[in-house]
């Protein structure tokens, strides 16, 4: 754990919960801190269906007074066509990496169940989760030269972790699928048989992961079982 990153966030995040109107926490790091306690996740994600550009303003100048220096707007984009974006990067004394904070709009969740561990906003995990499958699959699937249905997520070994404590502590991947769309449910299967094993192997090595113990076989494993469990009973 990089202990920088974190007393950083833990200053940020404490400074969130007194000025956010509409936005809560989500992603890794919400995760980590409040629902699996698995790995060291280094950024910020705040998500928000309204997406209020004001809102934004206010809390970068929030933060930027608590921790005494300029906050930098690092890029603003459109993610998969549809969620504004907008990233922001805090140098953090005698670490080598920078906190990144991520705006993000929700376009899946006009009203998110929204909890408050420690006094701070955070997404129901079950949002969460979701989000982590759609990370992976991507919010449609298209036709390959071939015509063989695709995945147009991304391929983050870290995504692909997080289900996998989801399905453990949380609920089982093959039972969780059973609540997603049919588009999303095809996703998930498609990625199964198209992602790299090999390339997930390798990058599973760069994880800050709590359990020193598991391997990526391991998780590997558990999740293709997981998805043939599903298949099978989509099937009866």
């Amino acid at each position: 754990m990089n202990l920088k990153i974190r007393n950083a966030q833990l200053k940020i995040l404490k400074i969130f919960s007194k000025h956010t109107k509409n936005f809560a926490l989500s992603g890794g790091t919400a995760l980590e801190l409040y629902y699996l306690k698995h790995r060291f996740s280094r950024d910020l994600d705040f998500f928000s269906p309204k997406y209020d550009l004001k809102e934004i303003k206010d809390l970068i100048l929030a933060f930027s007074k608590g921790i005494g220096k300029p906050i930098k707007l690092e890029n603003e984009f459109m993610a998969n066509n549809r969620a504004r974006v907008q990233f922001y990067v805090i140098p953090v004394k005698n670490s080598p990496f920078p906190l990144k904070i991520d705006f993000i709009e929700d376009v899946f969740f006009n009203k998110p169940t929204i909890k408050k561990p420690e006094g701070i906003p955070v997404y129901d995990v079950k949002h969460i989760y979701f989000q982590k499958i759609v990370a992976i699959t991507g919010t449609q699937l298209v036709e390959n030269g071939i015509g063989r249905e695709i995945t147009t997520g991304r391929r983050e070994v870290r995504d692909t972790v997080d289900i996998y404590f989801l399905s453990q502590k949380i609920k089982p991947l093959h039972r969780f699928l059973k609540t997603l769309s049919g588009e999303q449910r095809r996703g998930m299967v498609q990625w199964y048989r198209s992602f790299s094993r090999q390339e997930f192997k390798l990058g599973f090595l760069d994880l800050d992961l709590y359990d020193k113990k598991l391997d990526a076989s391991q998780v590997i494993i558990y999740l293709e079982d997981e998805i043939k469990k599903f298949i099978s009973e989509a099937v009866k």
